[in-house]
Protein backbone atom coordinates (compact mmCIF):
# COMPACT_ATOMS: atom_id res chain seq x y z
CA UNK A 1 0.00 0.00 0.00
CA UNK A 2 2.48 2.22 0.96
CA UNK A 3 3.83 2.05 -3.16
CA UNK A 4 0.40 2.69 -4.10
CA UNK A 5 0.17 6.30 -1.71
CA UNK A 6 3.48 7.21 -3.61
CA UNK A 7 1.80 6.44 -6.76
CA UNK A 8 -1.21 8.57 -6.28
CA UNK A 9 1.03 11.24 -4.50
CA UNK A 10 3.07 11.85 -8.06
CA UNK A 11 -0.08 11.11 -10.38
CA UNK A 12 -1.91 13.62 -8.39
CA UNK A 13 0.82 15.96 -7.50
CA UNK A 14 -1.10 19.01 -9.47
CA UNK A 15 -3.91 18.66 -6.80
CA UNK A 16 -2.13 17.26 -3.60
CA UNK A 17 0.09 19.52 -1.34
CA UNK A 18 1.85 16.12 0.30
CA UNK A 19 4.92 15.40 -0.96
CA UNK A 20 5.97 12.64 1.39
CA UNK A 21 3.91 10.06 3.54
CA UNK A 22 6.30 8.01 5.53
CA UNK A 23 4.43 5.33 7.27
CA UNK A 24 6.06 2.35 9.13
CA UNK A 25 8.16 1.09 12.45
CA UNK A 26 11.21 3.42 13.09
CA UNK A 27 9.82 5.89 10.92
CA UNK A 28 11.37 9.13 12.14
CA UNK A 29 14.71 9.20 10.47
CA UNK A 30 13.28 8.82 6.89
CA UNK A 31 10.61 10.90 8.25
CA UNK A 32 13.07 14.29 8.81
CA UNK A 33 14.72 13.19 5.58
CA UNK A 34 11.97 14.02 3.70
CA UNK A 35 11.01 17.04 5.99
CA UNK A 36 14.98 17.97 4.56
CA UNK A 37 13.99 17.59 1.07
CA UNK A 38 10.59 19.16 0.94
CA UNK A 39 10.39 21.89 3.66
CA UNK A 40 12.68 25.21 3.35
CA UNK A 41 15.69 25.70 5.03
CA UNK A 42 16.15 27.80 8.60
CA UNK A 43 13.83 27.55 11.97
CA UNK A 44 11.46 25.23 12.31
CA UNK A 45 9.16 25.76 14.82
CA UNK A 46 7.94 22.59 16.05
CA UNK A 47 4.18 22.61 17.84
CA UNK A 48 3.43 19.23 20.70
CA UNK A 49 1.09 19.30 23.86
CA UNK A 50 2.64 17.20 27.10
CA UNK A 51 1.29 14.63 25.37
CA UNK A 52 2.12 13.96 22.59
CA UNK A 53 5.83 15.50 23.78
CA UNK A 54 6.67 12.16 24.85
CA UNK A 55 5.11 10.06 22.63
CA UNK A 56 7.07 11.12 19.44
CA UNK A 57 8.53 14.85 20.45
CA UNK A 58 11.46 13.82 22.28
CA UNK A 59 12.30 11.38 18.94
CA UNK A 60 12.09 14.17 16.33
CA UNK A 61 13.84 16.73 18.52
CA UNK A 62 16.67 13.97 19.01
CA UNK A 63 17.03 13.72 15.14
CA UNK A 64 16.99 17.29 14.41
CA UNK A 65 19.66 18.22 16.93
CA UNK A 66 21.69 15.17 15.67
CA UNK A 67 21.66 16.50 12.08
CA UNK A 68 22.19 20.02 13.14
CA UNK A 69 18.78 21.23 12.18
CA UNK A 70 17.38 24.77 14.28
CA UNK A 71 14.09 24.43 15.82
CA UNK A 72 12.06 25.86 18.24
CA UNK A 73 9.50 24.36 20.44
CA UNK A 74 6.12 25.23 20.66
CA UNK A 75 3.78 23.99 23.61
CA UNK A 76 0.62 24.22 22.45
CA UNK A 77 -1.91 25.61 25.28
CA UNK A 78 -4.82 23.76 27.10
CA UNK A 79 -8.51 25.09 26.10
CA UNK A 80 -9.95 27.15 28.97
CA UNK A 81 -11.22 25.15 32.04
CA UNK A 82 -10.23 21.94 29.90
CA UNK A 83 -6.68 19.51 29.57
CA UNK A 84 -6.09 19.16 26.26
CA UNK A 85 -5.76 21.81 23.34
CA UNK A 86 -8.32 23.28 21.22
CA UNK A 87 -8.15 23.94 17.58
CA UNK A 88 -9.69 27.46 17.56
CA UNK A 89 -9.39 31.24 16.71
CA UNK A 90 -7.21 31.83 19.78
CA UNK A 91 -4.88 28.66 19.03
CA UNK A 92 -4.11 29.48 15.89
CA UNK A 93 -3.48 33.11 16.47
CA UNK A 94 -1.17 32.17 19.12
CA UNK A 95 0.94 29.80 17.16
CA UNK A 96 0.65 32.52 14.49
CA UNK A 97 2.68 34.78 16.95
CA UNK A 98 4.86 32.14 18.14
CA UNK A 99 5.54 31.85 14.07
CA UNK A 100 6.82 35.63 13.40
CA UNK A 101 8.45 35.51 16.52
CA UNK A 102 10.88 32.94 15.83
CA UNK A 103 11.29 33.70 12.74
CA UNK A 104 10.20 30.40 11.55
CA UNK A 105 10.27 29.25 7.74
CA UNK A 106 7.55 26.25 8.43
CA UNK A 107 5.58 24.44 10.93
CA UNK A 108 5.86 21.10 12.20
CA UNK A 109 3.24 19.31 13.92
CA UNK A 110 3.66 16.77 16.72
CA UNK A 111 0.18 15.59 16.87
CA UNK A 112 -3.19 14.40 15.51
CA UNK A 113 -6.37 16.35 14.78
CA UNK A 114 -6.09 19.23 17.32
CA UNK A 115 -2.52 19.97 16.50
CA UNK A 116 -2.25 19.16 12.83
CA UNK A 117 -5.65 21.43 12.57
CA UNK A 118 -3.97 24.57 14.29
CA UNK A 119 -0.29 24.46 12.76
CA UNK A 120 -2.14 23.89 9.63
CA UNK A 121 -4.55 26.70 9.30
CA UNK A 122 -1.91 29.22 10.91
CA UNK A 123 0.72 28.40 8.35
CA UNK A 124 -1.60 28.47 5.64
CA UNK A 125 -2.33 31.83 6.91
CA UNK A 126 0.93 33.03 6.36
CA UNK A 127 1.80 31.35 3.30
CA UNK A 128 4.61 28.70 4.85
CA UNK A 129 4.71 25.59 4.26
CA UNK A 130 4.35 22.42 7.48
CA UNK A 131 5.23 18.95 8.06
CA UNK A 132 3.35 16.26 10.63
CA UNK A 133 4.35 13.55 13.14
CA UNK A 134 1.28 11.72 13.46
CA UNK A 135 0.97 10.42 17.31
CA UNK A 136 -2.32 8.49 16.85
CA UNK A 137 -4.78 6.97 14.03
CA UNK A 138 -7.38 9.16 15.27
CA UNK A 139 -8.84 10.71 12.06
CA UNK A 140 -8.40 11.66 8.34
CA UNK A 141 -7.34 14.93 8.55
CA UNK A 142 -3.39 14.09 8.15
CA UNK A 143 -3.55 14.65 4.53
CA UNK A 144 -6.91 17.02 4.21
CA UNK A 145 -6.37 20.11 2.70
CA UNK A 146 -8.65 21.27 5.67
CA UNK A 147 -8.69 22.31 8.79
CA UNK A 148 -11.71 21.83 11.47
CA UNK A 149 -12.22 24.92 13.53
CA UNK A 150 -14.14 26.34 16.41
CA UNK A 151 -14.84 29.45 15.08
CA UNK A 152 -17.45 31.64 16.52
CA UNK A 153 -19.20 29.00 18.58
CA UNK A 154 -19.57 27.11 15.39
CA UNK A 155 -17.58 23.83 14.29
CA UNK A 156 -16.61 23.87 10.43
CA UNK A 157 -14.00 22.92 7.93
CA UNK A 158 -12.05 25.32 6.57
CA UNK A 159 -9.33 25.08 3.33
CA UNK A 160 -5.90 25.05 3.94
CA UNK A 161 -3.14 23.35 2.77
CA UNK A 162 -2.14 19.67 3.75
CA UNK A 163 1.37 18.93 5.25
CA UNK A 164 4.26 18.30 2.66
CA UNK A 165 5.62 15.65 4.78
CA UNK A 166 3.51 13.16 7.09
CA UNK A 167 5.50 11.01 9.34
CA UNK A 168 3.41 7.83 10.91
CA UNK A 169 5.73 5.45 12.91
CA UNK A 170 3.39 2.63 13.47
CA UNK A 171 4.86 1.64 17.14
CA UNK A 172 3.94 4.96 18.36
CA UNK A 173 0.65 5.01 16.61
CA UNK A 174 -0.19 1.64 18.17
CA UNK A 175 0.72 2.35 21.41
CA UNK A 176 -1.69 5.84 21.56
CA UNK A 177 -4.82 5.35 23.74
CA UNK A 178 -7.20 3.24 22.47
CA UNK A 179 -9.82 5.33 22.34
CA UNK A 180 -8.40 7.44 19.82
CA UNK A 181 -7.83 4.06 17.61
CA UNK A 182 -11.29 3.26 17.80
CA UNK A 183 -11.77 6.89 16.47
CA UNK A 184 -10.22 6.47 13.95
CA UNK A 185 -11.83 3.33 12.81
CA UNK A 186 -15.04 5.12 13.38
CA UNK A 187 -13.68 8.27 11.32
CA UNK A 188 -13.14 5.83 8.02
CA UNK A 189 -16.90 3.78 8.84
CA UNK A 190 -18.42 6.35 7.58
CA UNK A 191 -17.78 6.15 4.14
CA UNK A 192 -20.80 3.95 2.71
CA UNK A 193 -22.89 6.59 4.20
CA UNK A 194 -20.68 10.10 3.41
CA UNK A 195 -20.41 8.48 0.16
CA UNK A 196 -23.88 7.99 -0.34
CA UNK A 197 -24.51 11.75 0.97
CA UNK A 198 -22.55 13.06 -1.56
CA UNK A 199 -24.52 10.95 -4.77
CA UNK A 200 -27.69 12.39 -3.57
CA UNK A 201 -26.35 16.06 -3.28
CA UNK A 202 -24.64 15.34 -6.93
CA UNK A 203 -28.16 13.67 -8.18
CA UNK A 204 -30.45 16.01 -6.72
CA UNK A 205 -28.33 19.36 -6.78
CA UNK A 206 -25.83 18.97 -9.62
CA UNK A 207 -22.86 19.54 -7.29
CA UNK A 208 -19.44 18.28 -8.31
CA UNK A 209 -18.71 14.54 -8.26
CA UNK A 210 -15.08 12.85 -8.25
CA UNK A 211 -15.06 9.27 -9.68
CA UNK A 212 -11.20 9.61 -9.42
CA UNK A 213 -11.68 10.88 -5.58
CA UNK A 214 -14.09 7.54 -5.43
CA UNK A 215 -11.41 5.14 -6.57
CA UNK A 216 -9.54 6.78 -3.86
CA UNK A 217 -11.99 6.16 -0.73
CA UNK A 218 -12.58 2.67 -2.34
CA UNK A 219 -8.90 1.42 -1.66
CA UNK A 220 -9.07 2.34 1.54
CA UNK A 221 -12.27 0.92 2.59
CA UNK A 222 -10.17 -1.94 0.93
CA UNK A 223 -7.77 -1.79 3.33
CA UNK A 224 -9.74 -1.63 6.23
CA UNK A 225 -11.11 -5.64 5.65
CA UNK A 226 -10.41 -7.83 8.93
CA UNK A 227 -8.90 -4.75 10.69
CA UNK A 228 -11.41 -4.53 13.42
CA UNK A 229 -10.65 -7.63 15.42
CA UNK A 230 -7.16 -7.17 15.23
CA UNK A 231 -7.17 -3.24 16.84
CA UNK A 232 -8.03 -4.17 20.39
CA UNK A 233 -4.55 -6.28 20.37
CA UNK A 234 -2.90 -3.52 18.76
CA UNK A 235 -1.53 -5.53 16.15
CA UNK A 236 1.04 -3.71 13.97
CA UNK A 237 0.06 -4.53 10.41
CA UNK A 238 -3.99 -3.72 11.51
CA UNK A 239 -2.62 -0.14 12.78
CA UNK A 240 -0.74 0.55 10.03
CA UNK A 241 -3.79 -0.81 7.25
CA UNK A 242 -5.99 1.27 9.34
CA UNK A 243 -3.42 4.54 9.02
CA UNK A 244 -2.99 4.17 5.73
CA UNK A 245 -6.97 4.25 4.73
CA UNK A 246 -6.94 7.28 6.92
CA UNK A 247 -4.38 9.09 4.88
CA UNK A 248 -6.37 7.53 1.82
CA UNK A 249 -9.36 9.30 2.69
CA UNK A 250 -7.16 12.63 3.66
CA UNK A 251 -5.93 12.89 0.28
CA UNK A 252 -9.46 11.55 -1.44
CA UNK A 253 -10.52 14.75 -0.17
CA UNK A 254 -7.73 16.71 -1.02
CA UNK A 255 -8.02 15.54 -4.84
CA UNK A 256 -11.67 16.46 -4.54
CA UNK A 257 -11.07 19.88 -3.58
CA UNK A 258 -13.54 19.07 -0.14
CA UNK A 259 -14.07 17.10 2.62
CA UNK A 260 -17.23 15.70 0.46
CA UNK A 261 -15.77 12.27 0.08
CA UNK A 262 -15.58 11.20 3.84
CA UNK A 263 -17.74 13.37 5.33
CA UNK A 264 -21.93 13.85 5.48
CA UNK A 265 -24.77 13.92 7.93
CA UNK A 266 -22.63 11.70 10.19
CA UNK A 267 -20.18 14.69 10.69
CA UNK A 268 -22.73 17.16 11.46
CA UNK A 269 -23.79 14.96 14.20
CA UNK A 270 -20.22 14.98 15.51
CA UNK A 271 -20.04 18.77 14.97
CA UNK A 272 -23.07 19.30 16.75
CA UNK A 273 -21.91 17.85 19.89
CA UNK A 274 -19.01 19.13 20.05
CA UNK A 275 -20.25 22.49 19.51
CA UNK A 276 -22.84 22.34 22.30
CA UNK A 277 -20.08 20.65 24.12
CA UNK A 278 -18.18 23.88 24.14
CA UNK A 279 -20.68 26.26 24.23
CA UNK A 280 -22.75 24.66 27.15
CA UNK A 281 -20.33 22.25 29.13
CA UNK A 282 -21.38 19.30 27.95
CA UNK A 283 -19.83 16.19 27.51
CA UNK A 284 -18.07 14.98 24.22
CA UNK A 285 -16.27 12.02 23.22
CA UNK A 286 -13.31 11.70 20.53
CA UNK A 287 -14.78 13.30 16.96
CA UNK A 288 -14.56 9.75 15.13
CA UNK A 289 -16.11 7.55 18.03
CA UNK A 290 -19.04 10.35 17.57
CA UNK A 291 -19.16 10.08 13.80
CA UNK A 292 -19.06 6.34 14.32
CA UNK A 293 -22.43 6.60 16.47
CA UNK A 294 -23.21 9.28 14.02
CA UNK A 295 -23.00 6.85 10.67
CA UNK A 296 -24.95 4.31 12.51
CA UNK A 297 -27.41 6.56 12.93
CA UNK A 298 -27.33 8.20 9.68
CA UNK A 299 -27.36 4.54 8.27
CA UNK A 300 -30.50 3.94 9.88
CA UNK A 301 -32.39 6.78 8.16
CA UNK A 302 -31.14 6.02 4.85
CA UNK A 303 -32.98 2.69 5.75
CA UNK A 304 -36.05 4.21 6.73
CA UNK A 305 -35.88 6.23 3.15
CA UNK A 306 -35.26 3.23 1.22
CA UNK A 307 -38.39 1.45 2.43
CA UNK A 308 -40.53 4.50 1.98
CA UNK A 309 -43.31 3.90 -1.00
CA UNK A 310 -42.46 7.01 -3.87
CA UNK A 311 -46.09 7.52 -4.42
CA UNK A 312 -46.52 8.74 -0.67
CA UNK A 313 -44.38 11.77 -1.17
CA UNK A 314 -47.08 14.76 -1.99
CA UNK A 315 -44.51 17.19 -2.89
CA UNK A 316 -47.05 20.17 -3.48
CA UNK A 317 -48.38 19.61 0.61
CA UNK A 318 -44.25 20.10 1.42
CA UNK A 319 -44.10 23.29 -0.43
CA UNK A 320 -47.16 24.52 1.21
CA UNK A 321 -45.63 23.60 4.21
CA UNK A 322 -42.31 25.52 3.65
CA UNK A 323 -42.07 28.30 6.19
CA UNK A 324 -40.38 31.35 4.79
CA UNK A 325 -36.96 32.24 6.04
CA UNK A 326 -37.86 34.81 8.32
CA UNK A 327 -39.82 32.32 10.55
CA UNK A 328 -37.55 29.47 10.46
CA UNK A 329 -34.51 31.76 11.64
CA UNK A 330 -36.72 32.47 14.43
CA UNK A 331 -36.90 29.10 15.42
CA UNK A 332 -32.94 28.53 14.71
CA UNK A 333 -32.86 31.52 17.82
CA UNK A 334 -34.72 29.64 20.19
CA UNK A 335 -32.94 25.66 19.44
CA UNK A 336 -29.19 27.44 19.02
CA UNK A 337 -29.44 30.53 21.54
CA UNK A 338 -26.28 31.96 22.05
CA UNK A 339 -24.69 29.62 18.80
CA UNK A 340 -27.58 31.40 16.57
CA UNK A 341 -25.28 33.87 14.97
CA UNK A 342 -22.52 31.66 14.06
CA UNK A 343 -25.43 28.99 12.81
CA UNK A 344 -27.64 31.19 11.00
CA UNK A 345 -25.67 32.31 8.19
CA UNK A 346 -24.76 28.68 7.68
CA UNK A 347 -28.55 27.76 7.75
CA UNK A 348 -29.56 30.45 5.48
CA UNK A 349 -27.60 29.58 2.38
CA UNK A 350 -28.70 25.69 2.77
CA UNK A 351 -32.00 26.62 3.09
CA UNK A 352 -34.30 25.48 0.08
CA UNK A 353 -36.91 27.97 -2.01
CA UNK A 354 -40.32 26.74 -2.49
CA UNK A 355 -38.80 26.02 -6.18
CA UNK A 356 -35.59 24.11 -5.08
CA UNK A 357 -37.76 22.30 -2.42
CA UNK A 358 -40.11 21.18 -5.93
CA UNK A 359 -37.51 20.55 -7.94
CA UNK A 360 -36.08 18.16 -5.47
CA UNK A 361 -38.66 16.41 -4.49
CA UNK A 362 -39.78 15.94 -7.89
CA UNK A 363 -36.27 14.49 -8.93
CA UNK A 364 -36.42 12.25 -6.29
CA UNK A 365 -40.41 10.93 -6.71
CA UNK A 366 -40.43 10.49 -10.32
CA UNK A 367 -36.30 9.27 -10.63
CA UNK A 368 -36.35 6.54 -7.39
CA UNK A 369 -34.88 4.12 -8.92
CA UNK A 370 -31.86 6.18 -9.49
CA UNK A 371 -31.70 6.80 -5.33
CA UNK A 372 -31.59 3.33 -5.59
CA UNK A 373 -28.74 3.27 -8.21
CA UNK A 374 -26.59 6.06 -7.23
CA UNK A 375 -27.64 6.67 -3.69
CA UNK A 376 -27.45 3.16 -2.60
CA UNK A 377 -24.55 1.87 -4.29
CA UNK A 378 -22.41 2.31 -1.22
CA UNK A 379 -24.65 1.84 1.54
CA UNK A 380 -24.12 -0.75 4.24
CA UNK A 381 -26.84 -1.49 6.75
CA UNK A 382 -26.88 -0.46 10.22
CA UNK A 383 -26.64 -3.86 11.75
CA UNK A 384 -23.35 -4.33 9.56
CA UNK A 385 -21.49 -1.38 10.56
CA UNK A 386 -22.30 -1.72 14.42
CA UNK A 387 -20.87 -5.12 14.19
CA UNK A 388 -17.46 -4.51 12.81
CA UNK A 389 -17.40 -1.42 15.49
CA UNK A 390 -18.21 -4.02 18.01
CA UNK A 391 -15.14 -6.35 16.83
CA UNK A 392 -13.25 -3.51 17.28
CA UNK A 393 -14.50 -2.62 20.70
CA UNK A 394 -15.63 0.93 19.69
CA UNK A 395 -18.72 2.82 20.76
CA UNK A 396 -22.15 2.77 19.21
CA UNK A 397 -24.14 4.16 21.49
CA UNK A 398 -24.91 7.77 22.20
CA UNK A 399 -24.52 6.50 25.88
CA UNK A 400 -20.86 5.69 25.50
CA UNK A 401 -19.92 8.88 24.36
CA UNK A 402 -21.62 10.57 27.09
CA UNK A 403 -24.39 12.24 25.56
CA UNK A 404 -28.05 12.77 27.19
CA UNK A 405 -31.33 11.22 25.07
CA UNK A 406 -32.57 14.65 24.59
CA UNK A 407 -29.10 15.72 23.29
CA UNK A 408 -28.31 13.13 21.29
CA UNK A 409 -32.15 13.62 19.60
CA UNK A 410 -31.28 17.22 18.79
CA UNK A 411 -27.88 16.44 17.31
CA UNK A 412 -30.04 13.88 14.89
CA UNK A 413 -32.98 16.98 14.07
CA UNK A 414 -31.02 20.02 14.62
CA UNK A 415 -27.37 19.38 12.97
CA UNK A 416 -28.54 19.89 9.43
CA UNK A 417 -28.39 23.87 10.20
CA UNK A 418 -24.79 24.11 11.38
CA UNK A 419 -23.62 23.33 8.07
CA UNK A 420 -24.59 24.04 4.11
CA UNK A 421 -24.06 20.67 2.51
CA UNK A 422 -26.83 18.54 1.32
CA UNK A 423 -27.39 15.31 3.21
CA UNK A 424 -29.76 12.56 4.09
CA UNK A 425 -30.57 14.71 7.14
CA UNK A 426 -31.87 17.86 5.13
CA UNK A 427 -33.70 15.16 3.13
CA UNK A 428 -35.44 13.55 5.52
CA UNK A 429 -36.35 17.25 6.83
CA UNK A 430 -37.14 18.19 3.29
CA UNK A 431 -39.74 15.58 3.35
CA UNK A 432 -41.34 15.77 6.65
CA UNK A 433 -40.16 13.00 8.16
CA UNK A 434 -36.48 14.00 10.22
CA UNK A 435 -38.47 14.15 13.40
CA UNK A 436 -40.13 10.75 13.55
CA UNK A 437 -37.16 9.21 11.63
CA UNK A 438 -35.16 11.10 14.76
CA UNK A 439 -37.34 9.18 17.20
CA UNK A 440 -36.96 5.54 16.09
CA UNK A 441 -32.98 6.34 15.75
CA UNK A 442 -32.63 7.54 19.02
CA UNK A 443 -34.93 4.63 20.25
CA UNK A 444 -32.63 2.24 18.40
CA UNK A 445 -29.33 3.77 18.67
CA UNK A 446 -29.49 5.37 22.48
CA UNK A 447 -28.63 3.04 25.28
CA UNK A 448 -29.65 -0.76 24.39
CA UNK A 449 -27.34 -3.13 21.75
CA UNK A 450 -30.03 -5.48 20.48
CA UNK A 451 -27.14 -8.23 19.97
Amino acid sequence: MTAFIDELLTRYADHLDTRAIVLRQNATAEGVRQMQTHLPRGTWLVAVDANTWEAAGKALAAELDRLGLPWERFDVADAPGQDTPRCDDASIAAYEAALKESGAVAGVAVGSGTINDIVKQACYNNDLFMACVATSPSMNGYTSGIAAVLSEGVKTTVPCRAPRVVVADVDVLAESPYRMICSGLGDLMSKPVSNADWQLSAWLNGTFHSADAMTIIEAGAALLEGVAPKLPRRDRQAVNDLTASLMLSGLAMSVAGSSSPASGGEHLISHFIDMTAIAFDEPHDFHGCQVGVGTLTTAFLYEQLMAMDPADIDVEARVAALKPWEDYAAELQTRFGPLFKAVVKHAEKAYPTPEDLRRRLTTLKEEWSSLREKVGATLRTCHSLEEELLEAKCPVRFAELDVARERAWRAVAHSKDIRNRYTILHLAWELGTLDAWTDRAVDRLYDTQIF
